[in-house]
C-alpha cells in the first residue's frame, strides 16, 4: 500500500484511499511520503507560504492542495503546486490525482510501501522515517522485491536478479541475506518481509479489510 502524508484531518477520504491501495498518515507519521496534501484557504495566508510548510524543504515532495473555490485553485497552481483540487470535488476524483502524483513521484525515483519509502537514486531505505542503513545486496534484494510487490519471488529468481546466477549453487545464501533484511526491516516496524513456504518471499502489507 502507498503513503501519502496529510497535513490536515480528511476522515472522508480515508476509506475510499484504502480501497484504492493508499494509506492516508499524518506528516509525522510519514515523513518520508513522497506526496502530501493539505488544505489551504486564502484567508489563511499566501499559498507559496502555505506550499514552502507543506514541502518543508523537501523539494521532491509533490504537494497537492484542497481548496474551496477555482480561484484558490489558478492560485495554488501558479504558486507551484502539483496539483491541487476543490474540496467539493467526488472523493474518486481527488483519490485518482493522488494516485497520479505517486506514479510521478515513483518515476522519479522515490516507491513508498506502507511505511516503508525506498529513494532508488540515493539507493537507502527508511521505515517509519527510521533509516535502514542496509547493506549493498540487501538493498538490492529490497529493490527487486518493490519491483513486484504484492507479488511471491522464488529463491530462483532472486539468484538470477541478484546474484547474477542461472543455476541453484546450492547454499543458503537468498535465506541469509533475507533474514538480515527482514529483521532490519521488522524493528522498524509490523511485518512487511513474508515467507510463503515452498513459493518465495513477498514484499507487501497483509491485505486490508474494511
Amino acid at each position: 500500500m502507498q503513503v501519502v502524508a496529510v497535513l490536515d484531518p480528511v476522515p472522508a477520504l480515508v476509506v475510499p484511499a484504502r480501497r484504492r491501495g493508499i494509506e492516508l498518515r499524518a506528516l509525522d507519521e510519514a515523513p518520508q511520503a513522497p506526496v502530501r496534501l493539505a488544505r489551504w484557504r486564502p484567508g489563511e495566508g499566501c499559498a507559496p507560504g502555505r506550499l514552502h510548510m507543506v514541502r518543508a524543504g523537501q523539494c521532491s515532495v509533490r504537494a497537492m492542495l484542497l481548496v474551496e473555490d477555482a480561484d484558490a485553485l489558478a492560485a495554488g497552481l501558479e504558486a507551484g503546486a502539483d496539483d491541487a483540487v476543490l474540496e467539493r470535488a467526488h472523493p474518486v476524483e481527488i483519490i485518482a490525482r493522488m494516485r497520479a502524483l505517486l506514479r510521478g513521484a515513483r518515476h522519479d525515483g522515490l516507491l513508498t510501501i506502507g511505511d516503508l519509502t525506498i529513494d532508488r537514486a540515493a539507493r537507502r531505505a527508511w521505515r517509519g522515517g527510521v533509516a535502514l542503513h542496509l547493506l549493498p545486496r540487501e538493498y538490492a534484494v529490497l529493490d527487486y522485491l518493490a519491483d513486484h510487490v504484492g507479488t511471491t519471488i522464488s529463491r530462483d529468481m532472486l539468484l538470477r536478479a541478484v546474484w547474477d546466477r542461472a543455476f541453484d549453487p546450492g547454499t543458503n545464501v537468498v535465506q541469509v541475506q533475507m533474514s538480515r533484511l527482514r529483521a532490519k526491516l521488522d524493528a522498524a516496524g509490523p511485518p512487511l518481509l513474508h515467507t510463503d513456504r515452498g513459493r518465495g518471499y513477498r514484499l507487501g502489507d497483509p491485505p486490508w479489510r474494511a
